[in-house]
């Protein structure tokens, strides 16, 4: 191994590692000529054309939940209510809109959005609340307060205000931070929810599972409400709320603490809509908290998705207890899944990944290396570069088959016609090393959809960065930026070239394994000493439209990992070979549909309609 080659972001055994100095050589490994980089616009249009064909305009615009390409019908029809979307998927698919055409500059899916937006906003009342039916967490009938649903349309309306600057917003987006503040409980100057991620209404919280398994997360909006509108009090909250968190008092003080203080109604939604009626006994074998070395047990998507609020507010505080409190649970979360993307749904569990994981996961080692960790820029580009690509759903020749075997004749046509309609969207779960997940199952979680396409957008929007100090060029995507273009050299060769288009000081990031002393850089066309300030090359002085050429050797390695720390007891080894931050071979293949077949995954045509 070259002693200047750090791989330590790869877990496992790590064997045959060489540098590949030259296209000829990487073209071998991939197996393809010639490669191209992959295009995270193009894969951005996909979206939207699936964002366009999900909700039903006959339905007020509602969206689909239950999607499983592999099954028929493969998804709802026009007029087939889906429950378990309601105040969850739809909410996170109105973020969509807004981020696809910022990448894409189109406004194709703008109508649909403005049904789904308007949809959404119905579930906001005077009272700041989102009030909304809970079949996506439990049967419980009734309409109720949800925070979530409340901080998921805080974040959208937050980041529309961002875009447009449109002060209409404001008074609305004041009046959810102000509910979601007004629901906390305090203890010491800390606060927290005592009814977890749950609901409530005029007679106060309901309870049921996700009162003793799932942490509340106002954190989101709440920051996204801060970052858009600079109001000190939210600030305030955001961080009492985090204090709250790292002291686990929703754990210590939550309402389920202690059982002898529910009230009538409480106590039998315990034992009717609770699956462990005998908390806090259960407590004893499952820890709810985050622990100190940053473990935690149950959901990862739940967790997770705390973790991203806390790390998105410490890359605004930047306080040392707060980053290395996210820091330790990012790093225990991809210490349970794999370097190229796949993360597990549950923690205890191989079964299947789900990318709603994968784009918590994305999105907290983004916040975490802008709080001075830019190593993560790496996990950020792998699991985009393999588990994000692999996991868009398309057609394929093998797909169709194993569609019309499974449901042959005038069953398998319709089935397929309906599945055309999902093309462009993502998986929720698949399997280590197929998109099958378990039997014959490829579930396309509406949930992990929209979050699949926040993930390219996570990418798209930081491979250029704006920073106090200067441009930073942070990953190696293709981007047309405001601030600089970046043409990306890979999967093929090592580097970049980035065309200046204002006048700053640039710094230039080469992945953490490319050994520095092989590392080049030109300016202009000369070669020019790097000038190493961590983990980034400086250059300043640059001029609008002057280019600057990054270039490295690529670093070619197998690694074995064994995933063998789960409750399930299933050991599972996977065996990877790498060319830089882009799988290019694994084994062992894929039983059903395999993952990383061609590399790097063509990109359909899009199609005109």
């Amino acid at each position: 191994m070259n002693n200047n080659t750090d791989l330590s972001g790869f877990l496992g055994d790590v064997s045959n590692v060489r540098l590949v100095e030259t296209r000829h050589e990487a073209d071998a490994l991939l197996n393809v000529r010639p490669a191209a980089d992959m295009d995270l616009v193009a894969m951005a249009r996909w979206c939207q054309r699936a964002l366009r064909l999900n909700p039903r305009p006959k339905l007020d615009y509602e969206c689909r939940f239950s999607m499983v390409p592999s099954w028929y019908p493969p998804c709802p029809g026009p007029e087939d209510h889906d429950p378990i979307t309601i105040g969850d998927t739809d909410c996170r698919m109105d973020w969509e809109f807004g981020y696809m055409r910022e990448m894409t500059g189109d406004t194709a899916a703008d109508e649909v959005g403005r049904g789904v937006r308007k949809r959404v906003l119905g579930y906001l009342r005077d009272d700041g609340n989102c009030w909304v039916t809970v079949r996506a967490s439990s049967t419980m009938p009734g309409i109720w307060a949800v925070s979530w649903t409340t901080g998921e349309l805080l974040v959208s309306l937050s980041e529309e205000f961002r875009r447009t600057g449109d002060e209409r917003l404001r008074p609305l987006c004041r009046k959810m931070f102000e509910a979601l503040r007004r629901r906390a409980d305090w203890v010491e100057g800390r606060a927290f929810y005592a009814g977890g991620n749950g609901w409530w209404d005029e007679e106060g919280w309901a309870v049921s599972d996700c009162t003793p398994y799932h942490p509340a997360m106002p954190l989101l909006g709440v920051t996204h409400y801060y970052e858009a509108f600079r109001e000190p009090e939210a600030l305030a909250f955001a961080v009492a709320f985090a204090e709250g968190e790292m002291a686990n008092d929703q754990w210590r003080h939550g309402l389920l603490r202690d059982p002898s203080k529910l009230t009538p109604r409480q106590q039998r939604q315990r034992t009717e809509f609770s699956g462990i009626p005998e908390f806090p006994e259960t407590s004893r074998d499952l820890d709810l908290g985050v622990r100190p070395d940053g473990s935690f047990d149950a959901h990862s998507h739940m967790r997770t998705r705390q973790g991203w609020g806390m790390a998105h507010l410490a890359s605004i505080t930047r306080e040392p207890r707060l980053v290395a409190w996210c820091k330790r649970l990012l790093d225990f979360v991809l210490s349970r899944g794999t370097a190229y993307g796949w993360m597990p749904e549950g923690i205890g569990s191989t079964v299947g990944s789900e990318t709603c994981v994968v784009g918590d996961v994305i999105s907290m080692a983004e916040k975490l290396a802008k709080c001075g960790y830019p190593e993560y820029w790496d996990v950020v580009e792998r699991a985009v570069r393999n588990y994000i690509r692999e996991a868009q759903f398309f057609f394929s020749p093998e797909y169709e088959e194993m569609y019309r075997r499974l449901h042959p004749g005038e069953e398998g046509e319709k089935g397929l016609t309906m599945a055309r309609n999902l093309e462009g969207g993502f998986q929720g779960r698949m399997g280590l090393t197929e998109r099958i997940h378990y039997q014959y199952d490829m579930d396309m979680m509406g949930c992990c959809v929209p979050e699949g396409m926040r993930s390219l957008h996570v990418a798209w929007k930081n491979t250029v960065t704006d920073e106090a100090d200067g441009i930073h060029v942070n990953m190696g995507f293709d981007r047309d930026a405001p601030e600089a273009k970046v043409a990306s050299f890979l999967p093929t060769r090592g580097g970049m070239e980035v065309t200046a288009k204002v006048a700053r000081d640039f710094w230039l990031r080469p992945p953490a394994w490319a050994p520095r002393e092989r590392v080049r850089l030109q300016r202009a066309g000369a070669t020019v000493a790097p000038d190493w300030r961590g983990a980034y090359l400086f250059v300043g002085s640059v001029k609008a439209c002057e280019k600057l050429t990054l270039t490295y050797p690529l670093v070619a390695f197998t690694q074995e990992q064994t995933l063998n720390h789960f409750t399930d007891k299933i050991e599972r080894t996977v065996t990877v070979n790498w060319l830089g931050n882009t799988v290019v071979g694994i084994e062992p293949k894929g039983e059903k549909l395999p993952l990383f077949e061609t590399v790097p995954r063509p990109l359909p045509p899009l199609p005109r309609a």
